[in-house]
C-alpha cells in the first residue's frame, strides 16, 4: 500500500440503474469522495441512466458475451482493465458489489486492500441454481471471498449463512447495514404529486410497493393477492418501478381481469383502476406517504432498502418473512430460522409465510383484508417505524463505511 497522507478507493459494480446494490454504490461513491481520493467503476453503461454517467465513474466497456466463450473472454478483459485502472490510479481499496464484480475484483488482484461487499443471501437466491449455482455455491463463492481482505455483509442473516454455509471466517466478516437519508426521505415525502395523481389518496384505501420488476421480488403474487382482497374490500394498488418482467406483470393483470393504468400504454390517466404502473419515480417517497399500506413478496433479499423507506414514511408493512432482511428491519429475534408459518404481528407491521402455495396467497389477502378492516390497528401501526428505523440513519450508517478505511489504512501505514 502506498504512503500518503490519503488512501486512494476504488467502487467496483457491473452495471447501474435503480437497484438496491446500485443506490448504495451510488451513495458511498458521494460520501468517500468527500473524505477520500475515490473513483467509480461498472463493467459497461447498459441499463443506467443518464444521470448516472458521471465523470468520477470510469467504464471498462465490456460486455456481458451471448455464450458460453464470449463470456469468458470478456470476463478475462474485464479482469485485464480493472487492473490497469487499480495500477494507473495507484488503488489502496477496490471495494466491489455484486457478485460479479466480486470475482473481477478479487481476481484483478494489484497490491491495495480487496474489500467485497454483499447485498443479498446466497442460499435464498433462486437464480443460484442448476450446475453453474452448484459450482458457485460450492467452488467459487467459498474461494473467491476467502481470498479478499474483508467481506461486508448488509444483514446478520448472510453474515451467518456465509460462516455456516461456506466456511468463512467470522473474523473476515463484517456487517455493516444500508444506510436511509431520513432527513431526506421526510422532506421529499410531503412534495406534492400531480393533481389528477393525487386524487387517488382518498376515501378508498390504497396498496403499494416499490421495487424493481425481477423475479425476486415476486410481484406476480401480490397482483394474485391483491385479486383476492378486492373481492371483499375495495381498494387499490400502486406499484412503482421497471424491469424485466413488465410484460409479465401486465398480462397477469389481464388475466386477472384487473383493469390497469401504466405509463408505458397509450390509454389515458384514470381514477377508476384496480392496479396503477407508475414506473421508476424519482421521488417513490410522496406515494409511499400517501398510501394504507405498504406489501413485500420478495422470495430473498439481503436489507431490503424499499421496507425501510416505506416504514421511515409512516407506514405500516406487510412482508414475506424470506432470506434475508426483514426480520431484522423489524426488530424480529427468533430461534427457528425458518420462515413463519403464520402472521407473525409486529409494532411496524406483519411478518408473513413466503407465498408459496395457494394456502398462502388466501392467508396473506385474508391477513390484508383483516387488517384493512381494523383501523385502529393500522394507527397504531402508522409512525411507528420512524423511530425504529432511526438506528439506520446516514449519519450513523457513514461513519461505519469510514472507519472500515482508516482501521485498514492505519494499520497498514
Amino acid at each position: 500500500m502506498q504512503n500518503r497522507k490519503q488512501p486512494r478507493i476504488l467502487l467496483v459494480i457491473p452495471n447501474l440503474g435503480r437497484g438496491g446494490a446500485q443506490k448504495v454504490f451510488l451513495d458511498q461513491l458521494d460520501f468517500y469522495s468527500l473524505h477520500f481520493e475515490t473513483i467509480g467503476c461498472v463493467f459497461n453503461w447498459n441499463d443506467s441512466f443518464p444521470s448516472d454517467q458521471r465523470s468520477n465513474i470510469v467504464s471498462l466497456d465490456v460486455p456481458a458475451g451471448n455464450n458460453f466463450f464470449q463470456k469468458i473472454f470478456f470476463f478475462l478483459k474485464r479482469i485485464r482493465r480493472l487492473r490497469q485502472i487499480k495500477k494507473k490510479y495507484r488503488i489502496d481499496f477496490s471495494i466491489s458489489h455484486l457478485e460479479g464484480a466480486d470475482y473481477v475484483n478479487v481476481i484483478s488482484g494489484y497490491s491495495g486492500k480487496i474489500f467485497c461487499w454483499i447485498h443479498g443471501t446466497k442460499t435464498g437466491d433462486q437464480n443460484i441454481s442448476g450446475l453453474i449455482g452448484w459450482i458457485r455455491k460450492r467452488i467459487l463463492i467459498p474461494l473467491i471471498y476467502d481470498k479478499c481482505n474483508l467481506v461486508i455483509t448488509v444483514s446478520k442473516g448472510i453474515r451467518n449463512e456465509l460462516i455456516s454455509e461456506f466456511r468463512l471466517k467470522e473474523s473476515r466478516i463484517k456487517t455493516i447495514y444500508n444506510a436511509f437519508d431520513l432527513t431526506e426521505i421526510g422532506n421529499k415525502s410531503s412534495v406534492p404529486l400531480k393533481k389528477e395523481v393525487d386524487l387517488l389518496f382518498g376515501p378508498t384505501p390504497i396498496l403499494i410497493t416499490h421495487c424493481r420488476f425481477a423475479k425476486q421480488k415476486n410481484l406476480s403474487s401480490l397482483l394474485r393477492i391483491f385479486h383476492s382482497i378486492k373481492k371483499i374490500v375495495k381498494c387499490k394498488l400502486i406499484i412503482l418501478g421497471d424491469g424485466e418482467e413488465r410484460a409479465t406483470l401486465l398480462e397477469l393483470c389481464e388475466d386477472l381481469a384487473l383493469s390497469n393504468y401504466n405509463v408505458w400504454g397509450s390509454l389515458k390517466f384514470s381514477e377508476v383502476c384496480d392496479v396503477y404502473f407508475f414506473g421508476h419515480q424519482v421521488n417513490p417517497y410522496a406515494f409511499l406517504t400517501r398510501a394504507k399500506l405498504y406489501i413485500s413478496t420478495s422470495l430473498w433479499e439481503g436489507f431490503p432498502l424499499s421496507l425501510g423507506e416505506a416504514m421511515i414514511c409512516g407506514l405500516p408493512v406487510i412482508s414475506s418473512d424470506c432470506m434475508t432482511g426483514p426480520r431484522e428491519i423489524m426488530n424480529i429475534e427468533l430461534g427457528d430460522p425458518a420462515p413463519v408459518s403464520s402472521p407473525y404481528f409486529t409494532p411496524y407491521g406483519i411478518l408473513m409465510p413466503l407465498t408459496d402455495s395457494p394456502q398462502s396467497l388466501s392467508l396473506w389477502a385474508q391477513t390484508i383484508i383483516n387488517l384493512l378492516k381494523d383501523e385502529s390497528a393500522v394507527q397504531q401501526m402508522r409512525n411507528k417505524g420512524k423511530s425504529r428505523m432511526a438506528a439506520y440513519d446516514r449519519g450513523t450508517v457513514t461513519l461505519q463505511w469510514l472507519e472500515i478505511i482508516n482501521e485498514a489504512y492505519n494499520t497498514n501505514n
